[in-house]
């Protein structure tokens, strides 16, 4: 039976060759780009095999780098174009994953910084809508945290240290109320039934 060579999502002329991944993880690997290409059947053959997934690692400045290509790449099995997924978890790089055979598109690294986290366990969660909605979540906190650093500047700091404080104050209630009274000191003016 003859077999179909896949080509290279990323460097398209480029054939993929076979290779061993991790112990009981067949892969096919671009000498070109070093990008991988794991079938949906072989990532769950070997997640069988795996053992127990280890907690996920802190992020660390010793992070492997890895490639994050931007361009939308065809299935190397299907030639259907893939779905790229947001890893999030403080890694800053998508997986490109087929939507009809679910294999997976690894850019040079990836995997490797996947597994210096303890993420390579749980690659078939990434495309999940609780690990896209944490995402999200994540997102806009990052966002949020970056405009409230260009609104207060040098004053954010102390701000956020004030802000807990008064978080974990049992008179939480009082304080709020006093602060958001223009002139506490009045009779008549404002500083009752804060909500």
């Amino acid at each position: 039976m003859h077999q179909i060579t896949m080509k290279c999502p990323v460097c398209s002329a480029a054939s993929l060759h076979r290779t061993t991944l991790e112990s009981c993880l067949n892969a096919s690997s671009c000498s070109d780009c070093n990008g991988k290409w794991i079938t949906a059947t072989d990532y769950w053959a070997w997640l069988n095999h795996h053992g127990e997934t280890l907690p996920e690692q802190e992020a660390d400045e010793c992070s492997i780098k890895a490639d994050d290509i931007q361009k939308a790449k065809l299935c190397p099995n299907c030639r259907r174009i893939m779905i790229r997924q947001k890893v999030g978890h403080n890694l800053d790089f998508s997986l490109d994953q087929c939507g009809s055979c679910n294999g997976i598109w690894f850019d040079a690294n990836k995997w490797e910084a996947l597994k210096q986290r303890n993420l390579h366990g749980e690659v078939h969660l990434i495309s999940s809508g609780p690990w896209q909605s944490e995402n999200r979540k994540d997102n806009t906190r990052q966002s949020l945290k970056t405009i409230y650093a260009d609104m207060f500047d040098d004053d954010y700091e102390k701000i956020k240290q004030i802000k807990a404080w008064i978080d974990h104050h049992p008179n939480q209630d009082k304080i709020l109320n006093y602060l958001s009274n223009p002139n506490p000191y009045v009779i008549g003016s404002t500083n009752v039934g804060y909500c």
